[in-house]
């Protein structure tokens, strides 16, 4: 019954429950997934409640397996050793006040360390109390941890939320993290998490701390030989008890892995090291054959009945065996039978790719490609995390499937090649076939001893033998190759820079009758189809300070813009008002594209000036100066009447309106004038924005 999510890498399923969404619009609804889990030794079971039909997607589980009673995870639990990106499996999923509570078990068993956590392939800093204090996520993601050392499941914040979440959900011995993921309002949502139901949750972790014989220390680390011996005793890997392993031999292969190899990159690095996993339900020799692929270490039983490890550089050869203890002898050449390859694609873990199963450079054999052409074969080293190793260990196993192999019977005298001379060498003898009676070829050189068997009934041995060349183990800086291209950061992860227009456009309403709206235009971005502009607009009120001197500008809120592609157009506005935009880009961005400001304009629905008014003439009347003149023969909307004690214009003042007919004489009185003064008067028509024409006047009097 598969209900648990066997997540990897993809931990944070935003779109997997419809209730989160609801969330970031402030509704509080349960997911589907409030799951107990059943781990170690702990037993627990919990229903999982119920889903909302209409805020919840289709689950991909039965409605009867939704109701059943979880008691085990099936998903396989994951031992981690050196330095790992990882994900898990989820334990809980439940989103309650607009937040999701997301429980992940990452290892079964204990971990050193967790070093860093990731959102989308982004590594992101957390403050002491798990906050991510960086990025787009920082207001809405919390992560804790627990190392597996004792509780997983020990949460406060979910005991306090959750009733469900109790005593009984221990996790015992389980590595776990729980993130807390608050929903973002409005379209923040889409900017935060673009990816919804993608986005990922990982984390950097150092493994388990492993034994070291040589100071008999239990710590972390990732040298290959203590990561092998870690497995071989552990109670979920090959369980051999300590005392059937020789020590000795393992810190002897410890020390060739310490070792400090000069990389081509400058500096040094261990000769051997291991990182990766192994599962509960993986077989053991294939976690060995892993292990002995990426570091050249094996596990191998030795004359004291122990368990060893055997591996490094060819040794000193154990004894010699001649023609005269050979009594059958087999000969096969890998290449002339072309049983071998002439190319070797290599491949390892890189931590600079992301932690990955990366390719690089390959190893090829020029001459026989020139005769023979391709024969690849795939070297994968998935627990190798140095590209120097993986380029070494792949030129020693193009050496060793592409050599001479022998096969010999021999008397007592091949017991001597039973066990290597010395601890971590490769274990080889020296071959010197010269029969007396010229009937056979001649054999002579070092050979690696491959296997070896007795019969105690006819006291012979079999030993196979592979020719040995010392020049595959030598070893330069250069032969790392060249590293692999480094991983391109996405080109929709950073927005681009933003030129916009704000500008008004006149709309005809109807007839008659016409409007303004604002309008915010950018200039498009080559290539960039996924790209949309987002724009807002206020209005804004200028105030010079009046007698105080100090002048401040209040605005109103903003308003979102209708957007298509690269052009944003808000509702009518109202004419001869001040507005204030702001716009940027709306895409799949690693952080929300900030906000540029476009100023401010004011709506004018018509910008051309009216005509001048013409023939002003002023008059005295009883108490008040009587205008008259003829209006301009275009359209306008209303006259000004302006008055000063100047023949200024710019000095005068305005002191009414009226309406007046095209190309008709209109009139005006102004009854707030003071005897005995001499005025100078003007009249301009303006259009429905305000906008005026040239004045007439000035038409000058002295009131009576």
């Amino acid at each position: 019954m598969a209900i648990f999510t066997a997540i990897g890498t993809a931990l944070f399923n935003i779109a997997y429950a419809g209730a989160y969404l609801a969330a970031s619009a402030g509704l509080s609804v349960a997911t589907a997934t409030s799951i107990g889990v059943a781990v170690a030794n702990a037993a627990v079971s919990l229903a999982l409640s119920a889903i909302s039909r209409v805020l919840a997607p289709s689950v991909s589980v039965s409605q009867s397996d939704i109701q059943a009673v979880i008691s085990q995870a099936i998903a396989p639990r994951r031992i981690y050793v050196g330095e790992n990106l990882a994900g898990g499996i989820r334990a809980f999923f439940e989103v309650k006040d607009g937040v999701l509570y997301q429980l992940v078990m990452v290892a079964h068993g204990p971990i050193t360390s967790f070093d860093e956590f990731w959102v989308d392939s982004v590594p992101v800093a957390l403050d002491e109390n798990g906050d991510v204090t960086e990025g787009k996520t920082a207001p809405y993601v919390n992560i804790q941890t627990r190392d597996g050392s004792a509780l997983g499941g020990d949460y406060a914040d979910l005991t306090a939320e959750f009733a469900s979440w109790d005593v009984d959900r221990r996790l015992t011995n389980q590595a776990t993290f729980l993130g807390q993921i608050k929903a973002p309002k409005g379209n923040d949502f889409s900017k935060v998490f673009p990816k919804t139901s993608g986005t990922v949750l990982q984390c950097v972790i150092k493994g388990q701390a492993v034994y070291d014989p040589r100071d008999v220390s239990t710590a972390y680390a990732d040298n290959a030989a203590l990561v092998q011996s870690h497995f071989l005793t552990h109670e979920d890997g090959f369980k051999i008890d300590a005392t059937d392993i020789n020590w000795d031999s393992v810190s002897a292969m410890a020390d060739v892995a310490d070792e400090a190899v000069p990389q081509l990159e400058g500096g040094t690095a261990p000769r051997l090291r291991l990182w990766g996993y192994w599962t509960l339900d993986e077989p053991p020799s294939d976690v060995l054959d892993r292990m002995h692929a990426s570091s050249g270490i094996r596990a191998y039983e030795m004359q004291d009945g122990r368990i060893g490890l055997i591996g490094g550089s060819f040794g000193t050869p154990a004894c010699t065996i001649t023609a005269k203890d050979i009594r059958e002898i087999q000969t096969s050449e890998a290449i002339s039978e072309r049983e071998g390859y002439n190319v070797l694609r290599v491949l390892h873990m890189d931590a600079s790719q992301k932690y990955t199963v990366t390719e690089v450079e390959a190893w090829r054999d020029e001459t026989r490609l020139a005769v023979e052409g391709e024969i690849v074969k795939e070297y994968e080293l998935a627990m190798c995390p140095n590209r120097a190793q993986a380029r070494r260990l792949a030129k020693e196993q193009f050496h060793d499937d592409n050599r001479a192999k022998v096969s010999i019977i021999t008397n007592l005298v091949g017991l001597k090649a039973r066990f290597p001379r010395e601890h971590a060498q490769r274990h080889t003898i020296l071959l010197d076939y010269q029969p007396e009676d010229g009937s056979g070829r001649v054999i002579q050189g070092e050979y690696e001893v491959l296997d070896h068997e007795f019969d105690p009934i006819e006291l012979l041995c079999r030993i196979d033998l592979a020719k040995v060349d010392r020049a595959s183990g030598e070893w330069t800086p250069e032969e790392a190759g060249d590293p692999p291209t480094p991983l391109q950061v996405s080109g929709n992860s950073e927005a681009p820079e933003i030129s916009a227009v704000f500008s008004q456009r006149v709309v005809q309403a109807s007839a008659g009758n016409r409007i303004s709206v604002l309008e915010v235009d950018a200039v498009p971005i080559a290539g960039r189809d996924d790209i949309v502009i987002e724009a807002q607009y206020r209005t804004s009120t200028y105030d010079d300070g009046g007698s105080e001197g100090i002048p401040s500008t209040t605005y109103g809120p903003w308003t979102d813009m209708q957007a298509t592609g690269y052009t944003a157009q808000s509702g009518a506005v109202e004419d001869g008002r001040d507005y204030n935009a702001q716009a940027r880009f709306d895409g799949v961005f690693y952080e929300p594209d900030e906000w540029e400001n476009l100023g401010t304009i004011t709506v004018q629905i018509d910008a051309t000036p009216p005509g001048a008014p013409s023939e002003l003439f002023a008059s005295n009347g009883t108490g008040r100066v009587n205008l008259n003149w003829r209006n301009p023969a275009g359209e306008f909307y209303e006259l000004r009447i302006y008055r000063g004690v100047t023949a200024v214009f710019d000095d005068a003042v305005l002191i009414g309106t009226t309406g007046g007919v095209s190309g008709q004489i209109s009139e005006f009185s102004d009854d707030t004038i003071t005897a005995a003064t001499e005025y100078n008067y003007w009249v301009a028509a303006a259009n429905v924005s305000g906008v005026e024409g040239l004045p007439a006047g000035p038409a000058n009097i002295t009131t009576t």
